[in-house]
């Protein structure tokens, strides 16, 4: 009787050991504030190695920890658990943020497609704060009607300055105009927020492509200036060093260089841009371009733009569009 009672406890151990090693737990942070725009990517980073990390088995993310997700957290998780080859699932989820996660798509992400009817999906978030994160085909006849229709929700919301109207059409058109061109991936996310305290619209726009590196590396442009380094390929994209091959497609004025210098110069707002190993950032305190480790890399691009709703006096739209 003892030794089948020692051989069963014995199982059981094993049993519940085996359990551990093919369950793996990755504690989710909370993270409330964004101080300086991405400072947030610091702590999923950590998420992104742990979860990486595994091989086999159930992947857990534990929100036991989270009372709150700020925008620019919250949507680049979710786009990261979209893309990571592990199926995650989240658990111990607090009450108190379980229906905005619901709320925002932040499982899955809200699909929209060619053949949808994108008033009747878009505009019942006119009375929101939010627009939910969503994931979008690129490259399909759709792409500006999308734009228009989600300009149209965001602004209604934040109750914004007419004069943001331009400006904003800009930004939006031209970070999703670079995903479609550039990116050669297949879905595209967006997710806005607005801040009535902080008076701004946090704007998150991602792709699932290749990177800014890769896009130059594949038109054979700037490889000797940037040799090897995806920071220095983010700084020369930011500059509108541009891989069209189109002679006057520099001296446009379109793309990232002209919508950070005009979020930011024009509008005092702030612009954050990673892709694969390195990322950009620019806000009142400056810009640089710096190169993660090794062990860090982000599947395609993401772009943040904090957006304040009300334009300087000072502002004119037409300094930055040439």
């Amino acid at each position: 009787m003892d030794k089948h009672y020692s051989g069963s406890r014995c199982f059981l151990f094993m049993g519940f050991l085996y359990y551990c090693i093919m369950r793996c737990n990755v504690d989710i942070p909370n993270v409330d504030r964004d101080d300086r725009i991405g400072s947030a990517f610091n702590h999923l980073f950590r998420v992104v190695i742990q979860t990486e990390s595994h091989t086999g088995g159930e992947l857990i993310w534990n929100l036991e920890n989270a009372t709150f997700f700020h925008p620019f957290y919250l949507a680049p998780l979710s786009i990261y658990k979209q893309s990571t080859e592990n199926c995650v699932t989240c658990t111990n989820i607090p009450s108190r943020i379980s229906k905005y996660l619901e709320l925002v798509h932040f499982e899955t992400p809200l699909l929209i497609t060619e053949e949808m009817k994108l008033e009747n999906i878009l505009n019942p978030y006119i009375e929101k704060s939010y627009i939910p994160i969503c994931r979008f085909e690129l490259c399909k006849s759709n792409i500006d009607g999308l734009q228009s229709i989600l300009q149209k929700v965001i602004l209604k919301q934040s109750h914004s300055d007419s004069r943001i109207i331009s400006p904003f059409s800009y930004l939006l058109g031209e970070i999703v105009d670079n995903m479609n061109e550039h990116s050669k991936g297949k879905y595209g996310y967006i997710f806005s927020q607005y801040l009535k305290k902080e008076k701004c619209i946090d704007l998150v726009l991602a792709d699932d492509g290749i990177t800014i590196f890769s896009s130059y590396v594949r038109s054979g442009k700037y490889m000797d200036e940037i040799n090897g380094d995806e920071a220095m390929a983010l700084k020369l994209a930011t500059e509108g060093k541009s891989t069209k091959n189109r002679p006057d497609a520099e001296n446009r004025g379109y793309g990232i260089s002209s919508s950070k210098e005009m979020l930011v110069k024009g509008l005092s707002g702030s612009f954050f841009m990673l892709s694969g190993g390195a990322f950009h950032r620019h806000d009142s305190n400056g810009n640089m371009s710096v190169k993660l480790p090794d062990t860090i890399n982000w599947n395609g691009t993401i772009v943040l733009m904090r957006i304040p709703v009300q334009v300087p006096k000072e502002f004119d739209y037409y300094n930055y569009v040439r």
